[in-house]
């Protein structure tokens, strides 16, 4: 397949829990840190119902994993009876009126404000309550609350209680409009309980669905919580909580509804963490909005998006980041450490909430502020998808797989990062902001369509080793691999990174990368191999790399002397003037790679710059047949071996310090640069002229008495080039 071909196809596809007292008319109060009030008065919990419970919640505590535990598949998460919201003849009539309750029917108990229900059944509940609670303690029975214009508020425990039970299900009635609000504080019958703690609150598992609405209002810390699982399939839901929104251990699964939170910690999670077949979190559907103080959604396992629109703000979005280290200085970059006096390698501000590559976050933000996290997995298929986070937007602590879905992604941090791998096959993900794009030990790229723009590296395949004078050793079993899609860079730092090899075998590969000296474009501590595909890196010059020449597709490597201004038009042409290749980088530039199938050995071609096309583009990729073939020719070459030159090629030595981590000359961390130095071993500097560095008109600053000078400090940390030392 010809480069106008893959072109075409591209374009194609672009469009294309221990029982805690309850209160009577829960009067009295207790913080939930005091050791020193008690409760007024206690409701009537019979010997037996505390065993069972004490029982019951003991076993799930000392509970083994076996070997053959196997997480039930998705798709089965959710029962008839979880999404339906009919129910049948209504087992008794729940009416609220203020300080009052009338309750009809079988299996209640009205004690004062307190609703104690204790067998199976369906109970309606309506009304206003000012300080009361309901409460399920119902063993191993299927419990079904219809909310019907109820309004219910608890001021020192959950307005719902489910002590006990096999399942409740809380139904939100059509066109009904319901309220729970608890209070600041709750009371508790002896210093070792903590629990209910959330205005839903279930020892067991809960559904909520139907179609009316339900307002929460948590005060005291999570809006529902469930020691068991919680699954929602319905229902315009509102939660305001003091601490989690929606908190399940084993899992929490979404299928429908309208679910908007705003939470004073995370948004949705799930905290099984001895049972690696649970604490996961899965979405398939609904409307969700997530506003949260810290992470969006946070499983302790596999954090699943298959379909839904899904909404994130997390840590205050993008703009609330903690700044981290980035590229700066004369020559210096990804420093693994902070500069030390002694060499050009930047200056960079001695501040310890800087984060440094590869270095876990915790040692400098106290509080996670990621998007979407999972701590083995993140697997997102289906639905759209916006994440605005203060730290990474999607962040595993193993794996990542993205294989459809619409994504669109603001991260202080990184926009996708995984401790292990990620594999993109499928969806759309546009990283609009992001300190680096994307990062992880493993990067596969097979198809989608993939937009960063980061203020470091685009992506950066990585295990976070660092070397003491580079910017990174070479790690075996690191990769940065693209074989399908459509992948686009606009980068600060270098536009693709690998510590290890890095492998472009098909798809259509664009870098708008670095405008300043201490990055590229293309950036390998091992080899860069181009077999297929389309790739054009535009970027400096110098630290310009080039694919090696174990590449089964042939490439071009041109310096055009002179910076080009953004939306310049390369265009290459072959002996005939036939429009070959035609891209606009969307930034300055100085420097280019291309490699296309049509660049064949023994082949001569011109490469210009200049000129205009009436063809259509998308990332500045123009379709073939456009060019007006006004360019000024750059160079002409002929494809003799797998790479061409043209134009004087960067040494990649990187200056005075280069890559270094510790300043001085810290060259590029690989090459075998070794600055001249006197008979004590010390760095002497060149004469003027000479070009050891690989730029020949780079001169470090020198005082009069001929002694290095250390350049200013950066205003902005996030190297933003206007501030960069001249």
């Amino acid at each position: 397949m010809n480069s106008s071909e893959i072109l075409k196809k591209s374009f194609g596809f672009l469009t294309a829990a221990v029982l805690s007292a309850s209160f009577a008319g829960c009067s009295g109060e207790k913080s939930r840190n005091s050791s020193t009030e008690t409760p007024t008065e206690e409701a009537t919990v019979s010997a037996e119902t505390t065993a069972i419970v004490t029982e019951k919640n003991t076993a799930a505590e000392e509970k083994n994993v076996s070997a053959d535990t196997v997480r039930k598949p998705y798709n089965e998460l959710f029962s008839d009876r979880d999404i339906s919201a009919e129910y049948g003849s209504i087992t008794a009539e729940i009416k609220l009126d203020g300080d009052s309750v009338d309750a009809q029917g079988d299996g209640i108990s009205v004690d004062g404000c307190a609703v104690t229900i204790f067998k199976e059944g369906i109970y309606r509940i309506s009304g206003r309550l000012d300080d009361g609670q309901i409460i399920v303690n119902a063993p191993k029975a299927k419990v079904q609350l219809v909310l019907d214009n109820a309004d219910i508020t608890c001021k020192n425990s959950a307005p719902v209680y489910g002590a006990d039970s096999d399942k409740i299900f809380v139904t939100l009635a059509e066109n009904s409009v319901n309220t729970l609000t608890d209070g600041t504080s709750y009371s508790f019958a002896d210093e070792q309980n903590s629990e209910p703690d959330a205005c839903i609150f279930s020892c067991d598992s809960i559904t909520l669905n139907g179609s009316g609405s339900l307002g929460i209002n948590a005060n005291f810390a999570d809006g529902i919580h469930s020691k068991d699982d919680i699954v929602i399939t319905g229902g315009n839901i509102t939660i305001n909580s003091a601490e989690d929104g929606i908190k399940g251990k084993d899992y929490t699964a979404i299928n429908g509804g309208k679910i908007d939170i705003k939470s004073g910690q995370d948004g949705i999670k799930s905290t099984e963490t001895d049972d690696t077949a649970y604490g996961f979190v899965y979405i398939n559907g609904g409307d969700i909005s997530i506003d949260a103080v810290n992470d969006g959604i946070q499983a302790e396992t596999d954090a699943v998006i298959h379909g839904g629109d899904v909404n994130i703000i997390s840590g205050g979005g993008y703009e609330n980041a903690v700044p981290k280290q980035n590229d700066m200085g004369f020559g210096g970059r990804d420093f693994g450490g902070m500069v030390t006096p002694g060499g050009f390698g930047g200056a960079i501000p001695q501040q310890t909430a800087y984060l440094l590559e590869g270095e876990d976050d915790s040692a400098a933000v106290s509080d996670s502020t990621k998007g979407i996290k999972g701590g083995s997995s993140v697997e997102i298929s289906g639905g759209n998808i916006t994440v605005d986070s203060a730290d990474d937007a999607i962040h595993s602590n193993k794996n990542i797989t993205i294989n459809g879905a619409v994504s669109q992604l603001l991260a202080g941090g990184d926009g996708i990062h995984a401790d292990s791998t990620i594999d993109i096959s499928g969806g759309t993900v546009s990283i609009e902001k992001s300190y680096e794009g994307i990062e992880g030990a493993v990067i596969n790229i097979s198809g989608g369509e993939v937009s960063l723009v980061s203020s470091d590296d685009g992506f950066n395949a990585t295990d976070g080793t660092t070397s003491q004078g580079g910017m990174g050793t070479y790690s075996h079993g690191v990769e940065l691999n693209i074989s399908g899609g459509i992948v686009y860079a606009d980068a600060q730092g270098d536009g693709l990174d690998s510590n290890g090899n890095m492998t472009v075998s098909g798809g259509v590969v664009l870098v708008n990368g670095p405008t300043n000296g201490g990055n590229g474009s293309l950036d390998g501590n091992g080899e860069i191999i181009v077999n297929g595909g389309i790739l054009a890196a535009a970027g400096s010059a110098q630290m310009a790399e080039a694919p090696t020449d174990n590449s089964v597709q042939c490439c071009v490597s041109a310096n055009f002397g002179t910076a080009q201004v953004a939306g310049t038009l390369v265009a290459l042409t072959d002996e005939a003037g036939n429009e070959l290749f035609s891209y606009a980088p969307a930034k300055t530039f100085e420097h280019i790679v291309i490699s296309i199938p049509e660049i064949e050995k023994g082949k001569t071609y011109t490469l210009s710059a200049g000129g205009t096309s009436s063809a259509e583009e998308d990332y500045g990729l123009y379709e073939i047949g456009g060019y007006d073939g006004k360019g000024t020719a750059v160079g002409t070459f002929t494809a003799e071996n797998t790479i061409s030159y043209i134009g004087e090629q960067s040494m990649m030595g990187g200056g005075f310090g280069g890559r270094g981590d510790k300043g001085g000359f810290g060259g590029h961390g690989r090459e075998n640069f070794q600055p001249t130095t006197d008979e004590n071993g010390n760095p002497v500097m060149p004469e003027r002229g000479e070009k050891p560095f690989g730029r020949g008109d780079f001169q470090p600053p020198t005082d009069e008495n001929g002694g290095f000078l250390m350049p200013e400090r950066p205003k902005f940390p996030f190297g933003d080039e206007s501030d960069m030392p001249q």
